[in-house]
Order: structure tokens, then C-alpha cells, then sequence
């Protein structure tokens, strides 16, 4: 019987240590990358920060993003390049430390 309650501990530690917090992660990057947009600032896994200029739906295939890194330079991209999601700041909204965004 001891055992038997050791063991449940055990796959509830692993349960709350390690699966819980990844599954909490995958919901979230879902939930980032269902709501790009347009305009949104990502972190590609290159280490890139870009700004998402298209969105396009293929027929057959992944999805592809459109990024510009630099005024002029986009590349293509897939969702799974997507580390993180910035949404856009309102036009004359200054960051949270009161300093204007470059």
C-alpha cells in the first residue's frame, strides 16, 4: 500500500514539475501565433526580430509569413520559425518605462 501512495506522488510530481508547465507553454504559442497580425514584432529562432508584413494561407503546404528585419529586406517564413510574439503598441505609446520606443 505504501508503495502504491509513493508511486502516485511520484507521477503527480512529474506530472505538475515537468508536463504541466510545457503543456502550458504549447497552449500559449498557439494562442500567440492564432492571433498574429499584421504589424506584430516576433523573435524568430534565427534570433531575428522582425515585423510581420503579410500573412498568406497556401492551398497546399505550411502557412507562410512575410517579415521585414530591416527597411526594405523581408523573408519568408513559416510559423514554426516563431519564437515569440509582440503585439503592436499603439502609435505615440511610450514603453512601460516611460521612454519612447526607437
Amino acid at each position: 500500500m505504501e508503495f502504491f501512495i509513493a508511486l502516485l506522488f511520484v507521477v503527480a510530481a512529474f506530472y505538475f514539475i515537468l508536463l504541466r508547465p510545457v503543456m502550458h507553454q504549447q497552449r500559449r504559442r498557439r494562442r500567440d501565433l492564432a492571433a498574429l497580425d499584421v504589424g506584430d514584432e516576433v523573435l524568430t529562432s534565427g534570433g531575428f526580430y522582425a515585423t510581420v508584413r503579410a500573412i498568406r494561407t497556401m492551398d497546399e503546404g505550411p502557412q507562410e509569413i512575410m517579415l521585414e528585419v530591416a527597411p526594405g529586406v523581408e523573408l519568408r517564413a513559416t510559423p514554426d520559425a516563431i519564437q515569440h510574439v509582440t503585439p503592436r503598441t499603439p502609435e505615440g505609446a511610450g514603453s512601460a518605462d516611460g521612454t519612447e520606443p526607437e
